[in-house]
């Protein structure tokens, strides 16, 4: 048995690198037996090492962050940020180093701290304990700084030359992994670094998940009655999410010929859509306020506004986990928002592969997507059957907001009335996706790509697999 530690800026979230984190641990730990530790900078995951300099909102990070990828403002010169950089990185590495050695670490994973640009400080640290501990080390990046989602723009030369060089390390301890075939070329064209694909993967032989005795009133906590038909965007809320798009297809359906043809359609609630029935654009994720995202939540409520639209937010009681709030109200988990949807919508610009698309997949409701360019490379010649939105942005406009033809927008609510209006044509389009989900993106999947990389001339030494 082998001490196998995650690390990443937060864990126990419902974003992607938190879900798939859960995944790996599940694997190692439950499967093969290996102790398994989360560390990071957030302190409410239970059973984590916290290392508070790892987290975004850390104050010092934060300073770091802003002015490294948005402006440069609290410093008189690149020079005195480099400084900091470096301090911080100090600080970071002292930390790591006293974890490692307390808890006996044998293996490393970092998540998405070494490629994704936020956090050059921690980059840094990482990259000195790899090296002086000589740990097999697995990078696991789900984002890389060089990529199209326009999430980091480096300020000044000192953060370009510290992505250049750290992100990510290339150490000969080192394995890389990545979740997408573009990712894996253009590690390879621009760093000469090889990397293994994992792809985004979901325990298909779980319990489906159902309304019970917890989560019976999800609805009426957040004023949805049974006759609603909500459509859930269960996605982070930032820029490349494109859930604008999402909100200008709610619009449509809110039509009268569309409301007109979707009157007496089943509702997941038990319920039947009529003429006082609301449509809602449900938002259950995280509020993301770093680099470009800043103001983003707030774009898409004025916009939401404009096209009539009932977008509601309950990220603040939705949760990695159920629990009971601080003011004895219910936290749901991220799941139970699932079991009270009738469509998920997931107009992402840019993924790193699609945690919330194979969660539709798995409980079974019909989803609303924008091609991606991963989805086009890597996820749609397995044959899902999705409401498309096409693959070409037709315009940004003033609020940097993203549009599709109208008539591609047209079509896709067409299609949404059809399938929410015919229960035998939904239920056939979501066992579809089920059947291809659990064969192509099992946790059987991900167990044999572990293995893999646990017997590899790095990581042998430290890891026996019984």
């Amino acid at each position: 048995m082998a001490n196998i530690s995650f690390f990443q800026n937060r864990l126990g979230r419902t974003d992607g690198v938190s879900l798939e984190v859960d995944k790996w641990r599940k694997i190692l730990q439950d499967k093969l037996g290996h102790k398994v530790w989360y560390c990071s900078g957030n302190d409410d995951c239970p059973d984590n090492y916290n290392i508070p300099e790892l987290y975004a909102m850390h104050p010092m990070t934060w300073k770091i962050l802003r002015n490294g990828t948005v402006a440069l403002e609290d410093y008189r010169n690149e020079h005195e940020l480099e400084q900091e950089i470096y301090n911080h990185a100090d600080v970071i590495e002292s930390k790591l180093l006293k974890f490692i050695h307390e808890e006996k670490i044998d293996v490393l994973i970092p998540h998405n701290l070494c490629s994704g640009g936020y956090q050059p400080a921690a980059a840094i640290a990482f990259h000195n304990v790899i090296r002086k501990t000589g740990l097999p080390t697995i990078i696991h990046s789900h984002d890389f700084y060089f990529e199209d989602s326009g999430e980091v723009n480096p300020t000044c030369q000192t953060v370009s030359s510290i992505y250049e060089r750290y992100f990510p390390p290339k150490l000969p301890n080192v394995q890389h992994v990545v979740i997408n075939h573009i990712a894996q070329q253009r590690l390879k064209e621009l760093k000469n670094i090889d990397s293994t694909v994992v792809p985004n993967v979901f325990d298909f032989e779980q319990s489906s998940w159902i309304s019970d005795e917890y989560n019976r009133n999800f609805r009426q906590e957040f004023h949805i009655g049974k006759d609603d038909i909500v459509f859930l965007q269960a996605t982070r809320i930032l820029d490349r999410k494109g859930i604008e798009m999402a909100i200008d297809v709610v619009s449509e359906l809110n039509k009268n010929s569309r409301r007109r043809l979707l009157s007496g359609s089943l509702t997941t609630a038990g319920g039947h859509f009529h003429s006082d029935s609301k449509i809602i654009l449900l938002c259950s994720g995280i509020v993301e306020t770093i680099g470009i995202s800043g103001n983003y939540w707030g774009k898409l409520l004025k916009h939401a506004e404009r096209k009539g639209v009932d977008i509601r937010y309950i990220g603040n009681r939705v949760k990695h986990s159920r629990e009971i709030g601080a003011d004895g109200k219910k936290i749901y988990s991220l799941w139970d928002c699932y079991v009270f949807a009738d469509f998920v919508t997931y107009p992402s610009t840019w993924e790193g592969w699609g945690n919330q698309f194979i969660e539709a997949v798995f409980a079974k409701l019909p989803v609303l997507l924008f091609e991606y360019p991963v989805w086009g490379s890597d996820i749609r010649d397995a044959g899902f059957n999705v409401v498309s939105l096409g693959d070409k942005i037709s315009e940004i406009n003033k609020d940097g907001l993203v549009q599709v033809p109208a008539v591609t927008v047209c079509a896709a609510a067409d299609q949404i009335v059809d399938i929410i209006s015919d229960s035998a044509k939904k239920i056939k389009i979501v066992e579809h996706n089920f059947t291809i989900g659990k064969r192509l993106f099992s946790l059987d999947v991900l167990e044999s790509i572990i293995c893999d990389l646990l017997r590899s001339s790095r990581c042998h030494q430290a890891i026996q697999i019984i």
